[in-house]
């Protein structure tokens, strides 16, 4: 298996195509079009084998707020996803392992959202998110309920010291976290 890294510019309409197809055998209907935009902008890390992409993931910028500090720009985690006939083999933990590495030089800290796979997350050294979480819209900042599927990744801890301070951040279509 080959694990590539690529930036968003460089992901060609195959391999778009070939990242859509991979996301609806791992997650079915549960991933709108949102999702799949929400996934680029970013770096993106493929595990391939052969010419069959099986992994992905990839971390985009998004503007978070942390308690009363200054808005900060975070690596945000998107479209983890794992061919179903692959689970099991690695192909998760080696993906999100070298995306933490591309993390670490780019960002100080991360986030992502997740439902299931805290205790995945947790053994690659991500942190549950203990504070309540807020979404900025156009009506105001509002409580959104996200904070228990929100994890942290702290390259640098100094910059989010208190895991229980509010997290915010900007809405977008579809799921805001």
């Amino acid at each position: 298996m080959d694990i590539i890294v690529v930036d968003s510019c460089h992901v060609d309409r195959a391999t778009r195509l070939a990242l859509r197809a991979l996301w609806d055998r791992a997650f079915g209907e549960r991933f709108s079009d949102d999702d799949a935009d929400h996934a680029y902008g970013g770096v993106h890390v493929l595990a391939r084998d052969g010419g069959r992409i099986v992994g992905h993931a990839s971390a985009v910028p998004r503007r978070i707020g942390f308690g009363d500090r200054p808005w900060l720009t975070v690596g945000y985690v998107e479209a983890v996803a794992t061919d179903p006939a692959c689970q099991g083999q690695g192909v998760g933990r080696r993906t999100m392992t070298r995306l933490q590495e591309e993390i670490r030089s780019r960002w100080p800290v991360a986030l992502l959202s997740t439902g299931r796979a805290t205790g995945f997350y947790e053994r690659l050294g991500w942190e549950r998110w203990r504070g309540p979480s807020y979404t900025r819209t156009a009506a105001g900042v509002v409580p959104d309920g996200e904070h228990g599927g929100l994890m942290i990744l702290r390259v640098d801890p100094s910059v989010v010291p208190d895991l229980a301070t509010r997290v915010t951040c900007e809405d977008r279509p579809g799921d805001a976290w």
